[in-house]
């Protein structure tokens, strides 16, 4: 009998369903916490103020994958606010649109530095910019993290019930298609 055999190739595909089975719920338990926002799949992360500069000073982008979010302090007059996003050499600028367009408007800063008023954000900007000025409005400090979004991103409910089906399934196909045969 070789390791190739099909008895031993059969049990495997029998253990590999019984495995699929047991991890099935445990996919179904991830989704429903994703979906429900739970632990770790909760809304949105703290704001963390990685950088800040005086108002009208430039301030370094983290740019992140999700871009960033430039935040101000004291609480501002976002209609008098106008920052500009420029890469580091200054040979390219870019008009950032000032005002929160989803999530949050005002957050505490995680590191205890107060509360910020959200300014702009940079997800939607063109690649190449560096660094962000912002003046006017009352403006005193500038501050920019990774941007928060709406609370929703990545939360992964939904595939990992999916996954969770596809798993049953697989299993329940594996079980009955190598379970042993009357002779």
């Amino acid at each position: 009998m070789g390791i190739y055999s099909g008895s031993n190739i059969k049990r495997t595909a029998r253990f590999f369903g019984t495995a699929a089975l047991f991890a099935a719920p445990l996919f179904a338990l991830l989704g429903i916490a994703g979906i429900l926002g739970l632990g770790s799949f909760g809304g949105t992360a703290p704001v963390e103020i990685l950088r800040s500069a005086p108002a009208g000073s430039p301030v370094e982008l983290a740019n992140s994958v999700h871009g960033d979010a430039v935040w101000g302090q004291p609480a501002v007059d976002l209609s008098a606010v106008a920052c500009e996003a420029s890469s580091s050499d200054g040979a390219r600028t870019e008009d950032l649109t000032v005002g929160a367009t989803d999530g949050l408007t005002e957050a505490d800063d995680a590191q205890g530095t107060g509360t910020w008023i959200r300014l702009a954000t940079t997800t939607t900007t063109l690649d190449g910019v560096s660094l962000v000025t912002c003046s006017g409005g009352g403006l005193e400090l500038v501050g920019v993290s990774v941007d928060p979004g709406d609370g929703k991103r990545g939360t992964p409910g939904a595939p990992f019930l999916v996954f969770a089906a596809f798993l049953v399934v697989l299993g329940l196909v594996l079980r009955r298609v190598t379970s042993p045969q009357e002779r």
